[in-house]
């Protein structure tokens, strides 16, 4: 049911934003549950909408963002790939309101452009958009002190994937890039959030300015229709829900999608990872380098949801179970069309945006436990900060709780770990010294043990103050892929990665996050996470593959056998969960 809201803003073609439209309960359902019904009766709704939804935990700050007005999605030119050094990728640019504004003889009014573009330059894009809106945030309170949990409230939402981030750390490498996206990212200026941090079952509906002018303009008055529908479908959607309650138990799970089972299986049987491990080890004896993260993957097919065979199931199903039995705090789920691309319909009478006429589907969903960076904007001093919590080192949780304090006392104690860990943990501090103010990075925790469902790890935080003239998403980018994903020195562990990993990793070991216009966000590496790739022909679906992995840092110290039993550790869990029918 609809949440009285005192502080509601009625949205006009002149009012003021950001304007909070309306607060919902949606039947009091956690968010993990909450997605997969939200998205299917929005789709349900308007089909045609480039909805592009993402979720993000954000560590108990989470955020659902809709119909981003401007979004990237960034895919391997593979006509550029053999001039490694002059690598082009196809950056498909959508923006949501300009089809009011269409003008036929003006190629840049277009609503949905493809361009070729380096990833440099790809960078250099988003920083200078972000620059455009900064001054729109100076209304929203910063993040706070140093040490508090940042929250989105306007900026960019998306994922970096390993693959593009490895090749620009070395081009010269043929580094493989899968054939789905390499990146996504949107400016989500409309998003649900909880309404209280008190009670995170209610959500709100935010809307934020996204122009300064006082005139009312064509977008303006586009974006105020959008949402007038987007709100209609949301009073829908709460009263089906809450008309549901009345014929449910209270005490039976509220879960209403209940996808096949998902059975991945290993691309390497251990002989094959033997082989890996011994090459690594050779690599590492010859002193290439002092640490290099080894993976593999499990892989498989969706399914069809039905004896029909019209559609398969989809990822976002499986997205309940796995966030109840991981509550991982960096987890998130992000959902992108991609293919070949026509220009928008020029009906501006449409209040949602037109679609994407090849409907290949990518679905991204991580129950990641790993903090890549936190940027916080300190609220007196407007200065950046950034705080790092690489992981590097893991052990099984005990089934009694005698056993569990064992296993975590042995991580305590290990000589290995505590290794691997501060390797890592120089890595990232070498990473932020090109960014941060002389003297500031700091190490404030060693080798701090935190708990999860199913694995103990040890956690390291590592932080800095940022250069006045450093851009937090250069910061970002200049940092990926993450150290403890690839190992040290940092350059030469992907060269051996692309060499002894059988398959590119795609979006696996990259990262997901926001970061908001004023520069502050928060990103995870994307670790414990699914992917999946939904490709068509002739508007029919052709298959749902489905990838996971897991790995670990590899040095002249580890065991093959204990290094191979850390993979099943932490994938073990997940691979259980998908593969049996979703019940609590």
């Amino acid at each position: 049911m609809p949440v009285e809201n005192h502080n509601t803003t009625e949205q006009t073609d002149s009012a003021p934003s950001p304007a909070t439209i309306r607060s919902w309960r949606f039947g009091d359902l956690p968010a993990a549950e909450l997605i997969p019904q939200l998205q299917k009766h929005l789709l349900a709704q308007n089909s045609e909408a480039l909805w592009q939804l993402v979720w993000l935990d954000n560590d108990g700050q989470p955020v659902i963002g809709l119909l981003p007005k401007t979004s990237w999605v960034v895919t391997p030119n593979f006509k550029t790939l053999s001039d490694p050094l002059s690598v082009n990728y196809q950056v498909t640019k959508h923006c949501r309101d300009v089809c009011i504004n269409i003008n036929d003889n003006a190629a840049d009014s277009a609503a949905i452009k493809t361009t070729q573009m380096s990833y440099t330059k790809w960078q250099d894009e988003l920083i200078a958009y972000s620059q455009t809106y900064e001054s729109l945030s100076t209304d929203i309170k910063p993040s706070g002190t140093v040490n508090q949990k940042p929250n989105y409230h306007h900026g960019l939402i998306g994922f970096i994937g390993y693959d593009i981030a490895a090749h620009a750390l070395s081009p010269v490498t043929a580094i493989q890039l899968a054939a789905q996206p390499s990146a996504v990212l949107g400016h989500y200026d409309i998003y649900l959030m909880p309404a209280t941090q008190d009670v995170a079952s209610a959500w709100t509906l935010t809307v934020q300015q996204t122009d300064d002018t006082s005139d009312i303009s064509d977008e303006r008055q586009h974006k105020n229709m959008l949402v007038t529908a987007l709100t209609s479908y949301l009073d829908a959607f709460d009263k089906t829900l809450s008309d549901s309650n009345h014929y449910m138990d209270q005490a039976t799970p509220k879960i209403a999608l209940q996808p096949a089972p998902l059975v991945l299986k290993a691309q390497w049987v251990k002989p094959d990872y033997q082989m890996a491990f011994d090459q690594t080890q050779d690599y590492l004896q010859q002193g290439d380098c002092y640490q290099i993260n080894l993976t593999q993957a499990w892989q498989g097919s969706l399914t069809y949801q039905d004896n029909s065979r019209q559609s398969l199931s989809s990822l976002i199903n499986y997205l309940p179970n796995l966030h109840h039995n991981t509550q991982a705090p960096f987890a998130g789920y992000l959902t992108v069309q991609y293919g070949d691309i026509t220009h928008a319909d020029k009906d501006i009478n449409s209040p949602l945006p037109n679609s994407i006429n090849q409907k290949n589907t990518f679905e991204l969903l991580s129950c990641s436990p790993e903090l890549f960076f936190t940027f916080i904007k300190d609220r007196k001093t407007g200065k950046h900060h950034i705080r790092t919590k690489p992981i590097k080192g893991t052990t099984p949780r005990g089934i009694t709780p005698e056993q569990d304090d064992a296993y975590k006392q042995q991580l305590i104690n290990s000589e290995k770990d505590r290794a691997e860990n501060v390797m890592i943990v120089d890595l990232l501090r070498n990473d932020l010294g090109k960014y941060a103010k002389i003297g500031s990075v700091k190490v404030p925790q060693l080798f701090a043990i935190e708990s999860f469902s199913n694995v103990h790890h040890m956690v390291s935080t590592i932080t800095a103050e940022l250069k006045a003239d450093t851009h937090p998403l250069a910061v970002l980018f200049g940092s990926l892929p993450a150290g403890s994903i690839t190992g040290t020195p940092k350059k030469r562990s992907v060269e051996i990665i692309s060499e002894l990993e059988n398959a590119p990793r795609g979006a696996y070991c990259g990262t997901m996050g926001y970061m908001n216009f004023d520069g502050s966000g928060q990103w995870n590496v994307l670790i414990r996470t699914v992917q999946a790739n939904h490709s068509f022909a002739n508007d029919t679906e052709q298959q749902g593959h489905v990838s996971l992995w897991a790995g670990g840092g590899i040095t002249v110290a580890s065991d093959c056998e204990a290094e191979y039993q850390e993979c099943l550790d932490k994938v073990g869990n997940l691979l259980s969960i998908l593969a049996q029918k979703n019940s609590h």
